[in-house]
């Protein structure tokens, strides 16, 4: 018996090891308007591990809304129950929800997932109105995509034929559907070479003159990737996709302040489950949040949260909590199902604010349900009067319904209840979901802080803004007249210097222009053209102060980097600038310890510096550290405090890329950059060399060297080099892609690059940089074994479009100068 009960638990233990799926790290940020929010890889939003993420306005540090997970709860035929929830798990480790699909009813194991598919789904994808637009253009001027967008090519809607080629995995074959797009030809399949293109859902995609929003993020995730973490529960085997949306409309105050999500729920399990109730947790943090009040509007199918009284926080802005406040008149924010009806909205305290354990945050999977449907955590239903655990009046589906300037209902602020930390959970009756069963929930998060209103009159602005955003979603009529698309001196948030990409050197005007003023800029500050009024001082490549300015605040500071940061290596329409590796004494790389260059090997480590020379007035210098990670598996930052206290400086590795990104520069008026160390590293070769390589010898080199003097002027400086070589490797040029009927080899290419369609009839072919820029095109004459010259391009990744046989092939070339 014992025999049989180990071999039990290791097959059960062993098929579950088989979806032992990483925590979720994917993300972005979703700023189409006036709100700036959080939006994660899988069931949570706007909570980053460590600060909130619904931030408005999208240019200060104020939030009011702390975290929101998703929250499911089920029964299945035989009475057991499932749950799935999501709270702080960026910051507790614990998830239930984790990335990409589920298998479908047609796989030999239905609902299922693995470790590689979580991992290649870990991710957000999104699209700017600017790229939609473009392309529609595009396709309108005489039916054909002649400059494709990288974001609308590799949209994951069903059956994009250029997914894979993108991403390197393919996309599942489901009759729910992926992402959702705007189907030209109507058969179903998305292909943006045929005019397709990206939208916020289905069922909008046909409606004459909706508006574009000003940027979309799709995802998916799922319940049985691995443990439930959370909940201790069960899973749903429910595979979730989200959407999230956000209009810039400036003549339409309440759309500029309002952001939209859609949780498309489908089940993959082989059995029915019924009692689904969905659940939006939401800890609520209005600036201040010791001074919040709950409330719920069920004739709104709305939950919000407004102040106590009329200054959140203290006069000057402060909060107990150490986060910043609203001050006087503070906003109201409410969250919204626009497609279906909340059934229940009940709440929780802590035992800090003086709740009882029987009204506090659930443990178990059955007291999450509990609150799904209405109750406390100790299974005592939420009753009408004070605050509806010690009441004593009839049960009631809703915490706090009535208006709070109703004296005579029920609400926090007419009970005269005490303020703080509480969570609400406004939740959806779903019924039965049969195997395969899909349903959608609309959600609105509406900040609403009318000029001049109080508190109380911000309530009553909100109740008649939550009535017109309704309308507007049961008529499908948006009113928004979206700003002109920026063609000329366009702002890209975090682009400092303008030269087309944000990255690390972006670090240096910052340094320079530091606690500069000039005109400030609305939002949003997303990764888009933007118009911006010029500032009175240029930069010393006569790009505009405007540009540093990221966040649009009207001052330069060190907070604008952070969107810098964000948008790492985004790249605006048009970039394609050359990579540059000026030689020169000013900057020296140097092995350390006697390591034989000559003599590497797999699994072998060294220790590399970058040192400095003295260079009279020097202030800011930046480069990249290039490496082939092909030999290599890492450059590591090591750590090193011999920086001047006052400088402002950036580093970081991506080995993914192959390379090291390092910024410096001190501020102006701190003196200049002496001779020093600026980078110390440890080199790590590959483990092994598990095939040939292109050859025995690879260089580690300096690229886009940029230094500035504290008076504003360029600097001409150059760097050394060095020379790796393994002398014991396999090398070869050529290697087939993956079941692929046309080869490009080799690549990565130095300049040369064959094509073989092994008899196939190639039609056309063009050239494309990352971005979408067509480079050359070439139509008929070509043949079989034809080479292409690209000696003359600047390294890089491009897209290289053939028509064979009249089918469309999308492929990746990365180019790489010797």
């Amino acid at each position: 018996m014992v025999k049989w009960l180990l071999v039990f638990m290791l097959l059960t233990f062993g098929v579950k090891l088989m979806a032992q799926c990483e925590p979720p790290t994917g993300f972005a940020y979703l700023n189409g308007n006036q709100v700036r929010a959080y939006i994660s890889s899988t069931g949570g939003l706007f909570f980053d591990g460590e600060k909130a993420g619904f931030q408005h306005p999208a240019n200060e540090s104020l939030y009011t809304i702390y975290a929101q997970g998703l929250w499911l709860g089920a029964i299945d035929l035989a009475g057991n129950l499932h749950i799935a929830a999501q709270t702080y798990g960026p910051a507790t480790g614990k998830f239930d929800y984790y990335p990409g699909p589920l298998t479908t009813l047609d796989a030999p194991n239905p609902g299922e997932t693995n470790r590689v598919t979580c991992s290649n789904w870990d991710r957000v994808w999104e699209v700017h109105r600017h790229q939609i637009e473009a392309h529609r253009s595009d396709w309108s001027e005489d039916g054909h995509i002649d400059n494709p967008d990288p974001a609308i090519l590799g949209w994951p809607a069903k059956g994009n034929p250029h997914f894979e080629d993108i991403y390197g995995f393919e996309l599942p074959n489901t009759p729910a559907g992926l992402a959702p797009f705007r189907d030209i030809n109507h058969n179903g399949l998305y292909d943006p070479l045929s005019g397709d293109y990206p939208t916020l859902s289905v069922e909008y995609s046909n409606i004459p003159n909706y508006p574009i929003p000003e940027q979309i993020t799709w995802s998916m995730f799922n319940d049985n990737g691995n443990l439930h973490l959370q909940t201790s529960a069960a899973p749903l085997k429910f595979e979730i996709q989200l959407t999230t949306w956000a209009f810039n409309c400036p003549d339409s105050p309440l759309l500029s302040n309002t952001i939209f999500t859609a949780y498309t729920l489908i089940n993959r399990a082989i059995e029915p489950m019924d009692s689904v109730h969905l659940g939006l947790w939401l800890d609520f943090a209005l600036g201040c949040p010791a001074d919040d009040y709950l409330g719920s509007a069920p004739f709104l199918n709305t939950v919000f949260t407004y102040n106590a009284d009329n200054i959140d926080g203290d006069m000057e802005g402060g909060c107990e909590q150490g986060v910043n406040s609203y001050g006087v008149n503070p906003p109201v924010q409410a969250v919204t199902v626009l497609n279906k009806d909340i059934a229940y909205a009940a709440y929780y305290g802590s035992t800090e604010e003086g709740y009882p354990a029987g009204a506090i945050a659930p443990v178990l999977g059955l007291e999450y349900y509990r609150y799904l449907t209405g109750h406390w955590r100790d299974g005592s239903p939420l009753t009408f009067g004070s605050d509806g655990f010690i009441g004593a009046g009839a049960p009631t589906p809703f915490a706090f319904p009535d208006a709070p300037t109703d004296p005579n209902g029920w609400s926090e602020y007419s009970n005269g209840l005490q303020p703080g930390n509480k969570w609400i959970i406004p939740s959806i009756a779903l019924g039965n979901l049969t195997p395969g069963s899909i349903r959608k929930v609309y959600v609105a998060y509406t900040f609403i802080q009318e000029e001049g209103a109080n508190h109380l009159e911000n309530l009553q602005a909100m109740y008649e803004g939550i009535e017109s955003l309704q309308q507007w979603y049961d008529y499908q009529i948006i009113p928004c007249v979206p700003p002109p698309t920026c063609q000329e001196g366009c702002i890209w948030a975090g682009d400092a210097n303008a030269d087309g990409i944000a990255n690390h050197n972006d670090l240096l005007p910052i340094g320079l222009a530091l606690n500069s003023n000039g005109p400030t800029r609305p939002a949003p500050y997303n990764w888009s053209p933007r118009q911006g009024e010029n500032w009175g001082a240029a930069q010393f490549n006569g790009a505009n102060f405007k540009h540093i300015d990221a966040d649009g605040n009207g001052h330069i500071t060190i907070e604008d980097f952070e969107l810098t940061l964000t948008h790492y290596n985004f790249k605006a329409t048009g970039f394609n600038q050359a990579d540059e590796y000026p030689e020169g004494p000013e900057l020296k790389l140097v092995a350390l310890n006697g390591v034989n260059l000559d003599s590497l090997s797999a699994g072998q480590q060294f220790f590399l510096r970058v040192l400095l020379e003295d260079i009279p007035g020097l202030c800011g210098v930046a480069f990249s550290l290039e490496y082939d990670k092909r030999y290599f598996e890492e450059l590591e930052l090591l750590g090193f405090s011999g920086f001047n206290p006052l400088a402002m400086k950036y580093t970081k590795g991506f080995p993914e890329l192959g390379q090291v990104d390092f910024a410096y520069i001190l501020p102006s008026g701190n003196g200049h950059i002496e001779e020093s160390v600026l980078l110390p590293l440890r080199a790590k070769t590959v483990p092994d060399f598990s095939g040939p390589i292109p050859s025995d010898t690879t260089r580690i080199r300096l690229k886009n060297i940029k230094a500035v003097r504290n008076d504003g002027n360029e600097l001409e400086i150059g760097g050394t080099s060095i020379a790796a070589v393994f002398p014991n490797v396999m090398t070869s040029t050529a290697a087939p892609e993956r079941n692929n009927p046309i080869l490009l080899s080799p690549n990565p290419t130095a300049g040369e690059i064959h094509l073989s369609t092994f008899g196939k009839t190639v039609d056309a072919i063009a050239l494309f940089s990352s971005t979408g820029q067509r480079l050359w095109q070439k139509t008929g004459g070509i043949h079989d074994g034809e080479a292409l010259q690209l000696a003359h391009l600047p390294e890089g990744l491009y897209y290289l479009h053939l028509i064979v046989d009249t089918q469309h092939i999308i492929r990746k070339i990365i180019v790489q100068q010797d």
